[in-house]
């Protein structure tokens, strides 16, 4: 079962913001590209399995009024041919999470481990964010799964701090 995102209400609910080993991001496999956006209807799922992988929660506190709060799940299509990034936004008008979740990312399987696909997939889908909505770098991990906050610091790194 996927696991359900809370979110941090006090510093001491966020998980530890240390030093972490910097791995670098995996290898992209030639010829792999990920889909950023939504798939047209009926090619993907239309919701989340729950085998769903729990990858992390990331936060941007732009302002009291003003913030953003996204969690962030991986699975495997039907057939087991292409990763899934799944995103769920917090609805802060209404202080909860809404139903569902939203594939917003999608790219071959091409021989990925679950953690690789992650960090990829996440890169190409804040990159994008980065480019088209021009948001900033993330102000904190709210929350980790099977990313740790030094793999999601990873690709925060590489998404907004390289040239």
């Amino acid at each position: 079962m996927a696991e359900r995102p809370r979110v941090a209400m006090s510093p001491s609910d966020l998980p530890r913001q240390r030093l972490w080993l910097v791995e670098g991001l995996p290898r992209r496999p030639r010829r792999w590209a990920a889909t950023i956006g939504r798939a047209p209807a009926g090619v993907l799922p239309t919701s989340m399995p729950a085998s769903a992988r729990y990858l992390g929660q990331v936060e941007w506190a732009w302002s009291p009024m003003h913030s953003r709060i996204d969690a962030y799940h991986l699975s495997l299509d039907r057939s087991r041919s292409r990763w899934l990034l799944w995103v769920r936004h917090y609805d802060t008008n209404w202080d909860r999470w809404p139903p569902g979740s939203d594939v917003e990312a999608h790219a071959p399987r091409a021989r990925l481990g679950w953690r690789d696909a992650a960090m990829l997939l996440l890169a190409d889908y804040w990159a994008e964010a980065r480019d088209d909505e021009h948001v900033d770098r993330f102000h904190w991990i709210a929350q980790t799964g099977v990313l740790e906050v030094g793999a999601l610091s990873e690709v925060a790194r590489a998404v907004w701090d390289t040239p």
